[in-house]
């Protein structure tokens, strides 16, 4: 109850200095949202600052209030580690396959959790696409639901950028769904191919120059390769 209440003041703050046009957050694709009502879903995105995870949980709607993973150093003072649960936030160890941390993650999906997950494992200091890792597609088969691919730009200005009136612009994807194994595992090569697809899924969303090496391969059936332009006036849209 008092993380909702938490969240329900942060997100009427963002969206109050987002109506009266101090902060110049948009999205597009709100329409790909699976219904709510259908449960659980991933939302992968690319990592750029600290200031994606604000905007995309001011920028969907607030029934879609999300959950997230989340470094477990950040757990190690009382009073964060209080306050980072009853926001539905997961600690998972970096760099270590937290198989503890990922049944969680499951399980809050199975329970119909929003889940936003960073393939690339941690922030993009050039704002390119890295290469992904496939968390995100083992929990999505294991959960049964769908992966909703989203892409911001305009975050690599930090909160200085969002002060000073910068464009910040999320699109959401088609979501998909990742088929189950008849035994419950994924071999390496089939991840592999897995992980690309979801990459290039978001990578379709970015302005080609920020595809990094998923700008050479196509993108999945289906999905947008229509860059983000800015306009004169400094807004974000498709070019």
């Amino acid at each position: 109850m008092l993380g909702t209440l938490i969240y329900w003041l942060l997100y009427v703050g963002l969206h109050t200095l987002r109506l009266v046009g101090w902060f110049r957050w948009s999205v597009e694709g709100i329409a790909n949202l699976p219904p709510r009502k259908a449960g659980g879903m991933i939302v992968a995105m690319n990592h750029i600052h600290w200031m994606d995870i604000p905007v995309v949980g001011a920028m969907l709607p607030f029934d879609y209030r999300l959950s997230w993973l989340a470094k477990s150093e950040i757990f190690q003072n009382p009073i964060a580690d209080r306050f980072f649960r009853t926001m539905n936030v997961i600690p998972i160890r970096r760099g270590k396959r937290d198989v503890a941390a990922l049944e969680t993650a499951v399980e809050a999906l199975r329970a119909g959790a929003v889940l936003l997950v960073y393939p690339e494992g941690h922030r993009s200091r050039t704002g390119v696409l890295q290469q992904g890792r496939g968390g995100a597609v083992r929990m999505a088969m294991q959960a049964g639901v769908p992966i909703v691919p989203m892409a911001v730009v305009g975050t690599e200005h930090g909160l200085k950028g969002t002060l000073t009136r910068r464009p910040v612009l999320l699109r959401i994807g088609e979501p998909y769904m990742v088929a189950p194994t008849p035994d419950g595992k994924i071999p390496p090569d089939r991840m592999e191919q897995l992980t690309t697809d979801m990459m290039l899924r978001i990578a379709a969303l970015l302005p080609p120059e920020r595809r990094g090496s998923y700008a050479q391969l196509p993108a999945p059936d289906g999905q947008p390769t229509v860059p983000m332009r800015a306009s004169a006036g400094g807004s974000l849209h498709p070019g």
